[in-house]
Formats: structure tokens, C-alpha cells, sequence
């Protein structure tokens, strides 16, 4: 069985998702850290003004395992863009004889999740954490949103699909989505664990997503036809 680790600060900090990525041999598919610094810091730079608060949106993982310290939360809804399991893994929530898949933002419709104030007193530094999370092999591109709160509308950074990753799937059935979630297990645990604690936290949100709701109910009955 593959031996998992945390995504955490720690874990993050010191590298060793990526190196994880380097002793399987897929080293030569990482974002080098001058790219990933060049990245952050024109979305935010190291001196960011104090009076301007930085958010980023959550859809999946990030709503409930941020990671950085955050300093407030909104449920937010953003418009342009849905929900989908469209980025195949190798790695984290997958193996190479048995590749996951996790999710990214797609074109069209719209989405709810969660609206996160960074830090205020070390935003970039915070951020760079982001980056180095989201950002590992290029698969995600930050893009700057709206998010419609209840408190007004608020600016935001996303990390949405790219489309020109070669892990990105454009057409995937939900039967094929849903078998390949229940199979597939890598170094951060599995497909259907990251399934489960996304439809978790939005449901305390009060938000119902029902293409989630329904990959849950084929994985529960094994109904992987299409």
C-alpha cells in the first residue's frame, strides 16, 4: 500500500511533495521555484500594500484543508465557471498503474465554495505556500474572480484547469469519473477520501453540489455504467 503524508505548512515548506514527485521520476514536470515566485508576485507583490486584502477561492481541498492562515471566510459564488473532476493525477491522489483524479475549475455555469482572507501581516509569504501547493507541475493557472458574498463582492484569486496540461481530461463520463475516484489511491490518500471531505465541507457550508452528490451515490452502489 502506498504510504501517505499530510499536506501541510511543514510538509510543503521543506519540499517534500515535490521531492516526492522527484524520486517517482517525474522531477522533470516541476515548476522550478523562480517560476512559481514570478507567478505569486504578479498576482501579489512582496510589498503589498496593508490596506489591501488579498482573497482566494475555494472549491475543493482549499476549503477544508487551507493550509495558510487565514484570517476570515465567506461563503462566496462565482459565475463563469463549474466544478468538474477534470485533472488526471499520478501522484497525490493516484499511482501511475492507477491514476485519480482531482478537481479543477472548467468554463461556463457557475460554482459556490469558500472565499479566504489571507493573512494581512505575511500575505506573500503565505502565498507562496499556495503556489508551491497549487502551482507544482502547472496544472492550475491563477486567475483573478468575483466572488458574490452576502457581505457584497469581493476580488479574488482561483486556481482554475489548464487547459494545455497534458493531465488535463476534457470528456470523462461520470461512470468512468466515479470508478476511477474509487480506485485510485496515492501519497496524500485516495480518490474517493478527497470526494468525500469536498461534499463534507460544502454540506456544512449548506451548499449542495449534486454532480458530486451523484459520483458519491454510483461509487456507494458500484454503478460504474454508463
Amino acid at each position: 500500500m502506498t504510504k501517505t503524508i499530510d499536506l501541510n505548512r511543514k510538509n510543503i515548506s521543506e519540499d517534500k511533495i515535490r521531492n516526492m514527485l522527484r524520486k517517482k521520476g517525474l522531477g522533470n514536470l516541476l515548476l522550478d521555484d523562480k517560476t512559481l515566485l514570478e507567478s505569486r508576485r504578479s498576482f501579489v507583490p512582496d510589498n503589498k500594500k496593508a490596506n489591501k486584502d488579498v482573497w482566494l477561492f475555494g472549491y475543493g481541498s482549499l476549503i477544508w484543508n487551507p493550509v495558510i492562515e487565514i484570517e476570515e471566510s465567506r461563503i462566496a459564488k462565482v459565475f463563469g465557471y463549474h466544478r468538474k473532476f477534470c485533472l488526471k493525477t499520478q501522484i497525490g491522489r493516484g499511482s501511475e498503474e492507477k491514476p485519480g483524479l482531482v478537481l479543477g475549475l472548467e468554463n461556463g455555469g457557475s460554482t459556490s465554495g469558500l472565499a479566504l482572507k489571507v493573512n494581512s501581516l505575511d500575505t506573500a509569504s503565505e502565498l507562496d505556500l499556495v503556489w508551491r501547493r497549487e502551482m507544482i507541475t502547472g496544472a492550475y493557472k491563477p486567475v483573478k474572480v468575483f466572488g458574490h458574498t452576502k457581505k457584497g463582492n469581493i476580488e479574488m484569486i482561483v486556481f482554475v484547469i489548464n487547459k494545455s496540461h497534458t493531465n488535463y481530461i476534457g470528456k470523462i463520463s461520470e461512470a468512468e469519473t466515479a470508478y476511477t475516484i474509487s480506485s485510485a489511491r496515492g501519497f496524500l490518500g485516495s480518490g474517493k477520501d478527497y470526494l468525500d471531505k469536498t461534499v463534507e465541507s460544502l454540506v456544512k457550508l449548506g451548499i449542495n453540489d449534486s454532480y458530486l452528490s451523484r459520483l458519491q451515490n454510483r461509487i456507494m452502489r458500484q454503478n460504474f455504467k454508463t
